[in-house]
């Protein structure tokens, strides 16, 4: 695995991650109060519920455990951008402005438009912030980002 496709992978498990909780937000406002009707006949379902509430702490803990698993993919790559003592990584051997852009917009699945805003230049430059810091780390490898 090449480091594009290995952050790659970050990204889309971070975009997951942020649907399943926005998932869970429309779960959570779904039980809320609901308006009482007093119309005869009507509501003839036989839902209770707790059946909702019971199903979206079950997702909430399959979620917790999902972030959990996602956090550690996260330091890992975090300290290959920044090193364990964040003084290391990517940053030190490349520069701050590679990593700052991989960290944003892979760990941190921003959009373009908004890496671009923080890092006061164009897109296609941060897009090739991006592609450089791939090749770079491509070139001296994972490990090697590791001890430094």
């Amino acid at each position: 695995m090449d480091a594009k496709e290995y952050f790659e992978g970050i990204r889309d498990e971070v975009a997951s991650i942020e649907h399943a909780r926005e998932m869970l937000a429309r779960l959570k406002a779904r039980e809320g109060a609901k308006a009482q009707s007093y119309t005869a006949g009507g509501g003839g379902g036989s839902s209770d519920p707790m059946d909702a509430i019971n199903s979206r702490i079950d997702f909430e803990g399959r979620l917790q455990q999902r972030i959990s698993d996602s956090e550690a993919l996260l330091d890992e790559a975090t300290a290959l951008l920044y090193g364990t003592d964040n003084r290391g990584g990517l940053a030190k051997l490349k520069g701050n402005r590679y990593a700052d852009a991989l960290c944003m917009a892979y760990l941190q699945a921003m959009p373009w438009d908004d890496i671009a805003d923080v890092m006061q230049c164009s897109r296609q430059w941060c897009r090739e912030l991006c592609n450089a810091g791939f090749r770079y780390i491509d070139e001296v490898g994972f490990a090697a980002l590791k001890e430094i």
